[in-house]
C-alpha cells in the first residue's frame, strides 16, 4: 500500500471510531434513563399498592358504618 492509501484507511478508521464513540455515549445515556424509569415505575407500583390497601380499609369501615346505621342489610 502506498502512503495515500494508508492515510485514507486511517481516516476511515478514525471516522468509524468517532461514530462508535458517539453510539457508546448515547447507549450509556439511554441505559441510565431506562434505569431511572425502572426505579420510578417501581415507586409508582408501591404507591398504588399502598393506596389499594387503604381503599380496602376505607371500604370495610364504610360497610360497617352503613350496617350500623341500617342503611344496608347485615
Amino acid at each position: 500500500m502506498n502512503e495515500s492509501t494508508e492515510n485514507l484507511v486511517l481516516e476511515h478508521l478514525r471516522h468509524l471510531r468517532a461514530g462508535t464513540d458517539r453510539l457508546l455515549d448515547r447507549m450509556d445515556d439511554l441505559t441510565a434513563r431506562v434505569g431511572r424509569l425502572e426505579v420510578n415505575t417501581a415507586r409508582i407500583e408501591v404507591v398504588l399498592a399502598e393506596h389499594s390497601v387503604r381503599f380496602d380499609k376505607v371500604e370495610r369501615r364504610l360497610d360497617r358504618i352503613e350496617t350500623r346505621l341500617g342503611l344496608i342489610d347485615a
